[in-house]
């Protein structure tokens, strides 16, 4: 009955995923007519602002049934632009969608529903990661209630950094994209580069795909909260901050992506169900420095993936079914955490076939008291840890108030010196180990246990 129940959710899985790559090719839907911004008077000479010329065209694509938006080849200038319903933005070789660097220009968003359960850390502004904060707010580009657009072609939108002495650290501008409540929304070859803050940030985003899109330099990527039937595939994303952010996803993909960052490669800090990550490249340090990091210019990559529900502030529910599957990881300081905090339980992760190299910190799971995971599987792990004298132990994991914890056919390996404790257990009621290769009937020192089950072993 379990093997059923399985197979016919991952094939409705599949089929979601198969249908939005079917449906949103065709988004742009009969929608023919092209609007060609340096034919209505742009200036592509990096001098000239181009807002109101650039709305102007969006709106007359809009009032006369949808189309496309043309950006040619040259550098368009612009503060706030606003997307619309079946208008499409097509960015062609060599055209620069560039943000002006005068932050008073820019608009905020101003949310039209209630927003208030993303607001991790505060609903009264300060900068505080609200959608009710205007200075958080403030976007180069901002959809609203908008549905079945795209925004695609080789050219580039540039943030240019732009710096705001009232802004998050004193320095943050806007955000490049802020989307809310949209849905059939496709993205595809474009790059952003130099995002002020986030590249785009979203509330409600549904069936969504993000196809070979390049992400360079700023704070987060993609950061999306409230996102189902969202699928990111062969993205390559190089982030000072982190590549992958957000929660309240259902049927969130993340395939054959190239993750790279001076934070974390993905970070939930919000209850998901259904959370697939799936053949893709971790690779650390970071190409861009972490912005926030100011002078030291740290470049480390921090956690691969890192779950933290709650992390930012009370946020309640659960975790269920994450599959982390077919990953490479190079050089960062944890490959996996995993962190449950107040109002948040976790039912079932899977992480299996990854391969790890240049690990400097071990796996880490653990939770607020009260707060358990109640299915953990790692298989067929090959990570290389970086040990020396200073490694404190346990160097490979270390897991805590979970009941089934299983391990089958993991390999740990130190590179130097290394503590006797490779896996720390506490509250852990039914450990089992299989095949794995920290674990020695006859040094039980590599492993140690309290307040937990008999360590189950099977060949």
């Amino acid at each position: 009955m379990i093997c059923i129940a399985l197979t016919i959710r991952t094939s409705f899985q599949n089929f979601i995923i198969a249908l939005l790559l079917l449906i949103l090719p065709c988004v742009s839907f009969a929608q023919h007519k092209r609007y060609n911004i340096q034919d209505l008077g742009a200036k592509g000479d990096d001098k000239t602002l181009n807002t109101d010329i650039i709305n102007k065209a969006i709106s007359k694509c809009f009032t006369e049934g949808g189309g496309t938006v043309v950006i040619p080849k040259g550098i368009f200038l612009t503060s706030t632009i606003y997307l619309k319903s079946n208008v499409n933005i097509d960015l062609k070789k060599g055209a620069v969608l560039k943000a002006t660097t005068d932050i008073n220009l820019y608009h905020s968003f101003i949310p039209v529903t209630d927003l208030t359960k993303y607001s991790t850390v505060s609903s009264t502004g300060d900068n505080a990661n609200s959608a009710y904060d205007t200075v958080w707010t403030k976007a180069m580009i901002i959809a609203e209630g908008v549905n079945n657009i795209t925004i695609s072609g080789d050219g580039v939108i540039d943030g240019e950094h732009v710096f705001n002495a009232k802004g998050e650290e004193g320095m943050r501008g806007p955000h490049t994209i802020i989307m809310a409540n949209c849905n059939n929304i496709r993205f595809e070859n474009i790059t952003i580069m130099k995002a002020a803050n986030y590249a785009l940030l979203a509330y409600n985003l549904e069936n969504t795909l993000f196809k070979n899109i390049h992400i360079q330099q700023g704070w987060d990527g993609i950061h999306i909260r409230g996102g189902r039937n969202v699928l990111l595939k062969k993205c390559e994303l190089q982030t000072g901050d982190d590549a992958i952010a957000g929660g309240f996803w259902e049927n969130f993909r993340v395939e054959d992506c190239i993750i790279n960052s001076s934070c974390n490669g993905i970070r939930v800090i919000m209850p998901v169900k259904g959370f697939f990550v799936k053949s893709c490249n971790f690779n650390g340090p970071g190409k861009y420095p972490h912005r926030t990091s100011g002078k030291l210019n740290r470049t480390n990559m921090l956690a691969g993936i890192y779950i933290q529900p709650g992390g930012w502030g009370i946020v309640k529910g659960d975790l269920e079914d994450i599959r982390i599957s077919n990953l490479k990881m190079h050089n960062m300081n944890n490959p996996f955490i995993f962190e449950l905090h107040t109002g948040n339980n976790a039912t079932d992760i899977t992480v299996e076939n990854i391969v790890a190299d240049d690990i400097k910190n071990p796996i880490a799971i653990h939770s607020d008291a009260g707060y358990n995971y109640k299915n953990i599987l790692f298989k067929n792990l090959s990570i290389r840890y970086i040990t020396d004298g200073a490694t404190q132990a346990p160097w490979a994991l270390g897991a805590a108030n979970v009941k089934h914890l299983r391990l089958q056919n993991v390999k740990f390996y130190a590179t130097g010196p290394k503590p006797q404790t490779a896996i720390k257990l506490d509250n852990i009621s039914e450990p089992l180990f299989i095949n794995t290769n920290v674990y020695n009937t006859n040094n039980t020192r590599e492993v140690t246990s309290s307040n937990s089950g008999k360590i189950e072993l099977s060949k």
